[in-house]
């Protein structure tokens, strides 16, 4: 799965706002900056916090991102002469560290700074970014959010040391919230009825606040739950509550819908939590929209200007992600999709090209359109220039994107660079032809030091910046290395695991599931998903894997000629024999086993001792 923002959040949403309160960050800050999802102050190699003491314990919850990518940076927090050394992950780590009674201040130390070389220029001290911090006295949170970073930091150590039995439970747990849509007939590409058939008895299964209690640490150790059910979750009636034990447990919601389903209501409910709302819009224009769902077009971009309007704008919660998946139908669509991101000023514009099946068997005719999936596969090739042109257009527009063709592996620029660039060019191309620019790029902007706080956070005006006068730096002890995170060839068999009604996948490209849904303890440790932890820490695609075409490291790895000519004859003979086996009903595979099975018993016979 994608992670392109890490989690963590904007603002910890405090279980009981009656005992939250605000920190002061007074000394060994730099002045406040925003970034793409939160605000944050930049910290030297020693800072302190202060806050009002009172009676009773407390807990201090604090986001810090360190960009080093090998567990060597740490953050020691001292009160009242009890410290604890807080290991940090690349990206955003939200920290819990208990306040005793009284206490009314908090020393942070950074073991090591950032290197120089990644901040040319600036001549500034710097460990780490450190967002908004919060005090609140809930000791069942507190415990929640420490055994999530815990669970995160034993997770990485199993996956860097090519661990295929895991102490660790999944950080990010893939989830099936409910199973009707309200979009009927489904759109042109959703596999609906097969899916369905897939769920058999359990496609109306609820899921409630006993399903995750039912997880035990599976939910526990959860730092993010990702909505991966074929569904529209804003029918849920039970949705509200779910979002509260979400926020009450520190967790980050990733959830898709099609937006057409948005009231007020939901919208307060929203405002304010942790969640990454992704949208499957694929259109920027109504006739094409058509093409692929309905009229609702108008409807979602009212919806979703009132979201945005009502969070703030870019960067505040919930994030707002736009979906784009590139295919005959859309294409000609992507720079105005760019556009339409830029004009809403969504947070993030997802790239997802369109999963590759060779026998989907979807056909459609909708709004004067003829809608064929197999016709609908853009070449490999166009898929890289469409990704290159998205990056160019995303630049020139000031729109963050996520391109999931570029996920693991080696990226897109270096491995296609050809067809990428070819991409950017046909951007560049077309927008000198143009007088003058219809945009001004919106790249490399900087917020405002000062600007005003979101909604529900405290403001931070600028402080004196006491890490500005800290000693200078001592030389890069690593020579301005950030270190080496010794990761496989794909990570999601250890930090992903999805549990939904059609059965247990590894991943979200998954073809085969690897139990029911309710083997889930079982399954994390089975034997199967043991062999392909093993094969993808050696640095190999597991034949799982290779049954999984629509994966974007088989493809590129697939079309950059990295997998033997021998396993490429395997797969399209494995995917033939498919194609054969739906055409006639699933006759041929019955057939096929029966003799498999008659060949055996007639080699273990003739093997017998006797025979």
């Amino acid at each position: 799965m994608l992670r392109v923002i890490q989690p963590g959040a904007e603002r910890p949403p405090a279980p009981d706002e009656r005992t939250a309160r605000e920190v002061r960050m007074v000394e060994g800050f730099y002045e406040l900056e925003r970034d793409d999802t939160r605000p944050f102050r930049w910290m030297g190699p020693e800072a302190r916090l202060a806050f009002d003491g009172e009676e009773g314990t407390r807990f201090l919850e604090l986001p810090v991102f360190t960009e080093f990518l090998d567990l060597s940076q740490r953050l020691a927090l001292e009160v009242e002469g009890r410290a604890a050394a807080h290991e940090l992950l690349t990206g955003w780590n939200l920290l819990s560290h208990e306040i005793p009674a009284g206490a009314a201040e908090a020393t942070l130390v950074a073991s090591k700074l950032l290197p120089r070389s990644h901040h040319p220029g600036d001549g500034r001290a710097l460990a780490f970014r450190v967002g908004i911090p919060r005090v609140h006295a809930d000791a069942e949170r507190h415990r929640g959010i420490a055994a999530i970073q815990d669970n995160r930091i034993l997770n990485r150590r199993e996956m860097e040391a090519g661990r295929t039995v895991l102490e660790s439970t999944p950080p990010h747990l893939g989830v099936d919230l409910h199973g009707a849509c309200n979009v009927k007939p489904p759109c042109v590409y959703c596999d609906w009825d097969g899916v369905k058939e897939e769920e058999g008895d359990l496609v109306d299964a609820p899921f409630t606040r006993e399903t995750l209690e039912a997880w035990g640490p599976f939910f526990d150790n959860a730092e993010s739950l990702i909505n991966c059910g074929i569904g529209e979750p804003f029918m849920m009636k039970n949705l509200d509550e779910l979002l509260d034990v979400f926020a009450r447990r520190g967790k980050v919601l990733e959830m898709a819908t099609n937006g057409q389903i948005l009231p007020d209501r939901i919208i307060e409910k929203l405002v304010g939590r942790d969640v990454r709302l992704t949208v499957s819009l694929d259109a920027a224009t109504p006739e094409t929209y058509a093409r692929l769902r309905n009229d609702a077009l108008p409807k979602i971009l009212d919806n979703l200007r009132r979201l945005i309007a009502a969070k703030g704008g870019k960067g505040r919660n919930p994030k707002v992600w736009l979906n784009f998946m590139p295919m005959k139908a859309n294409a000609h669509e992507l720079e105005a999709f760019v556009e339409l991101c830029a004009d809403l000023d969504v947070d993030l514009m997802i790239l997802r090209p369109l999963n590759f099946a060779e026998d989907k068997g979807l056909e459609w005719e909708r709004a004067g359109y003829r809608f064929v999936y197999e016709e609908e596969l853009l070449p490999f090739a166009e898929l890289v220039r469409i990704s290159g042109r998205a990056a160019e257009l995303c630049r020139r527009h000031g729109v963050a994107l996520g391109d999931f063709l570029d996920f693991g592996d080696a990226g897109l620029e270096e491995s296609f660079a050809e067809d990428f660039a070819g991409g950017r060019r046909e951007v560049a191309a077309a927008a000198a032809a143009e007088a003058p620019a219809r945009r001004e790029p919106a790249a490399g902007r900087k917020a405002a030091l000062a600007s005003p706080a979101p909604s529900g956070e405290p403001a931070m005006e600028p402080e004196p910046a006491a890490a500005e006068t800290a000693a200078e730096p001592a030389a890069d002890e690593d020579g301005g290395s950030l270190g080496e995170a010794r990761l496989p060839i794909c990570r999601e068999p250890w930090e992903h695991f999805y549990i939904l009604r059609r059965g247990i996948l590894p991943c979200c490209y998954g073809q085969g599931r690897l139990g029911p849904m309710d083997r889930w303890e079982s399954v994390w440790n089975s034997t199967l998903l043991q062999e392909i932890r093993g094969d993808l820490a050696a640095g190999r695609l597991h034949e799982y894997c290779l049954e999984s075409p629509a994966c974007p490291i088989v493809r590129k790895r697939l079309h950059g000629g990295r997998i033997p000519l021998d396993r490429v004859l395997v797969g399209k003979l494995r995917r033939l024999y498919q194609r054969i086996d739906r055409l006639g009903f699933g006759a041929p595979g019955k057939v096929y086993r029966g003799l498999r099975r008659v060949v055996s018993r007639s080699a273990r016979g003739a093997a017998a001792p006797g025979a």
